[in-house]
């Protein structure tokens, strides 16, 4: 999966670095010499003097003028809008991990406001998928046709042919390829696109394996969280928290309870209830209970024995299932089969199986303009011009895709899962949530499960593109959040409104990273980096 597999990195984005965050990542660093993990402190402030921080050669504080941001061509990572060549600790990381250093096989990016209960917790998450996954994030929202009219979907045009797809970028991992990739991607495009469309949309487009761990569920735009959230869920990441004292208290806490838990698990109870013993009362609570002592327990246990443990989980929801036993046990066993084990998200299915004449030409034109900038003189002005007719005709193309999209639904009219499209002629229709078997192979062992298949589903009205629905897993005790997209589309333009669910998890500002000084000196690594490869 990986390319040229060797040690891994975490890398903390920072304006300044508080004391706590200095403290912790030296925990972390200590902890992962025996995994192969290096710390690292991006510092966005080049005005702060890193020499007089006293960290141990376990923890490296990086600094990257902005000058040499723009000179490779990254910024704008975290813009969401107008012309300004905004850099932040985003870009500057981007740039040292995709372009400078290129010694790591996997790579976690995390903005300092993300909080990690335990260092146990961080290397638990990271022995699970950092060798079998190539992008690590908190989900993954498809817009299957490109719809603009949403969110900040608008950024995406031009930059993108759909499918797009997005998610909360606060803590994130990417595997070497798809750094490369992403190095790739921004050298022809001249800046870093929006970082919560722009990872999401790059691994779809190259069929890269995708995972949203259960572990960053708990990753919100804004939400306030308090330590029994913490203690119920201790090996997840948890953002916003911006109060650093108080996290620090909260891993003092959970270790003094750490060594009072019994770590032991068993399905007795859940198993009975599978097998028609229906007489214990408050089956709910109950159930959470089972939950969090699973959650609580789940750090210590290796990888393979996760994925042992999906695959019993799995294995009972299938057996409840053929007893006809009540959908919320069988919802809660597949809902601890995620949190054991999240396998990949499914690919997405081919959009358009006929090209056209002009999808054809359009197609070649944009892989033609790429070449042309991939070998010309970086930022010239001819580049600049290529990268301009580049995103011209990107924008023409998707416009064909979406009537094509509309044409071949039209003689599907047919309804399936995520694998496929789904056609219906009436004015509205209502999915429904159907239990699937999934497999995946791993470590010589083929996982196989059942799970609820997400739908996605495309409404015709009088020949035209009138909803686009998507409806995700729905899980006991999880927040499920839906979209329903009223698109009308014609020849020139597709427009689209939408209602978007009651729990907000994504806007267009990152919070706590800013931009950099415009006088910064060149890169620094503590004296440790010399930069020979990017004069």
């Amino acid at each position: 999966m990986n390319v040229e597999a060797r040690n891994s990195a975490l890398c903390y984005l920072s304006y300044r670095p508080a004391a706590e965050l200095l403290e912790f990542a030296q925990q972390l660093a200590e902890d992962a010499i025996q995994y192969g993990v290096e710390i690292f402190i991006m510092v966005d402030d080049n005005n702060f003097n890193i020499s007089a921080i006293n960290t141990s050669s376990n923890v490296r504080l990086l600094q990257i003028s902005r000058e040499k941001c723009l000179r490779h061509n990254y910024h704008k990572a975290i813009n969401t809008g107008g012309t300004w060549q905004y850099i932040t600790s985003w870009d500057k990381a981007l740039l040292y991990f995709c372009a400078l250093n290129q010694n790591y096989s996997f790579v976690w990016f995390l903005e300092e406001d993300v909080f990690i209960p335990s260092v146990q917790a961080f290397r638990s998450l990271h022995e699970l998928y950092s060798n079998t996954t190539d992008l690590i994030v908190p989900r993954h929202e498809l817009n299957l046709i490109g719809s603009d009219g949403l969110w900040l979907w608008i950024m995406a045009s031009g930059k993108f042919l759909p499918p797009w797809a997005c998610s909360m970028a606060n803590a994130v991992g990417f595997s070497r390829r798809m750094l490369i990739a992403m190095d790739q991607f921004v050298q022809w495009l001249g800046e870093v696109p929006f970082h919560e469309f722009f990872f999401n949309t790059l691994a779809v487009q190259l069929n890269f394996t995708i995972v949203t761990p259960t572990e960053l569920n708990t990753i919100e735009y804004a939400k306030v969280f308090f330590y029994k959230d913490i203690r119920e869920q201790p090996n997840n990441m948890w953002h916003p928290i911006k109060d650093f004292p108080k996290g620090r208290m909260w891993r003092t806490s959970l270790v003094n309870e750490t060594s009072k838990h019994n770590n032991t698990f068993d399905l007795d109870n859940l198993e009975m209830l599978c097998h028609g013993n229906q007489t214990m009362t408050n089956i709910e609570q109950h159930l959470k209970d089972l939950f969090v002592r699973f959650e609580i327990s789940k750090s210590n246990f290796s990888s393979n024995v996760r994925r042992l443990w999906r695959q019993r989980f799995s294995d009972l929801a299938e057996e409840c299932q053929k007893r006809n036993v009540s959908q919320e046990i069988v919802s809660f066993a597949i809902k601890l089969a995620d949190h054991a084990y999240k396998l990949p998200e499914p690919p997405v299915p081919e959009l358009v199986r006929i090209k056209s004449t002009n999808h054809i030409r359009l197609e070649r034109e944009i892989n033609e303009m790429k070449q042309a900038i991939y070998q010309s003189s970086s930022n010239s002005t001819t580049v600049t011009e290529l990268r301009k007719q580049a995103t011209n005709l990107i924008k023409k193309l998707t416009v064909e895709i979406r009537q094509e999209i509309v044409e071949e639904e039209k003689l599907r009219k047919q309804t399936t899962t995520l694998s496929t499209l789904s056609i219906t002629s009436s004015f509205s229709t209502t999915t429904t949530t159907t239990t699937t078997i999934r497999s995946f192979s791993i470590a010589n062992t083929t996982i196989s499960s059942l799970s609820s298949s997400t739908q996605v589903t495309i409404v015709m009205v009088n020949g035209q593109l009138d909803k686009v629905q998507r409806q995700h897993d729905h899980q006991m005790f999880d927040r499920v959040k839906t979209r329903m997209c009223s698109v009308g589309v014609n020849t020139e333009k597709l427009t689209t409104e939408c209602t978007v669910g009651a729990s907000r998890w994504s806007t267009g500002h990152s919070v706590g990273v800013v931009g950099a000084p415009l006088d910064t000196p060149s890169v620094q690594v503590g004296g440790q980096y010399t930069d020979t490869a990017h004069p």
